[in-house]
């Protein structure tokens, strides 16, 4: 269904622009833990921390966790797909991330206010904005399903060209 949409958002906004909700792309995101990094070595002692954190928040929650696709929204640099947990679980989790991260949950402050998973990431002009617009309005409240998170992965995003440009999230092992 997500693959759907966003096929659709971007007929609207233009072929150029990222495709990020295409099939094994989409993702809920809990928290961004640093600005991007072109390299990433396998031996970083930080990205030890944080899949240490990640461990540890992980065997403190409950799984799965679901979500609700409850609609659309339009930022400036995305059209999205927000997403509502079926119980207190995600925050919950999301809060034991915080917690095992410490002094390394320093990008983002503030426990993140709505989920959501990003469809289409503009990168340039946007082809029929006021369509765009209207076509988001549209689907403000239409239900997307649900998804079930079996369990969470540290994942850096990398670009793909193909099938469609889009940001693909990557395991980073360990």
């Amino acid at each position: 269904m997500l693959d759907a949409v966003t096929r659709e958002a971007a007929e609207l906004a233009g072929p150029e622009h990222w495709q990020t909700g295409q099939l094994s792309s989409a993702h809920l995101t809990v928290r961004a833990l640093e600005p991007r990094r072109e390299h990433l070595p396998a031996d970083d002692p930080v990205v030890a921390r944080y899949q240490s954190a990640l461990h540890r928040a992980t065997t403190r929650a409950q799984w799965p966790i679901g979500f609700r696709v409850t609609g659309l929204t339009l930022t400036p640099g995305t059209v999205m797909a927000c997403a509502e947990p079926l119980d207190p679980a995600a925050d919950t989790f999301s809060d034991h991330v915080t917690h095992e991260l410490g002094p390394d949950a320093w990008y983002e402050t503030e426990r993140r206010d709505i989920w959501y998973l990003n469809l289409l990431h503009f990168t340039g002009a946007i082809t029929a904005p006021d369509a765009l617009i209207k076509w988001v309005t549209d689907h403000r409240t239409t239900p997307l399903g649900t998804v079930d998170i079996e369990a969470p992965e540290l994942v850096r995003s990398e670009y793909q060209p193909d099938p469609r440009p889009h940001m693909r999230p990557v395991r980073i092992p360990g």
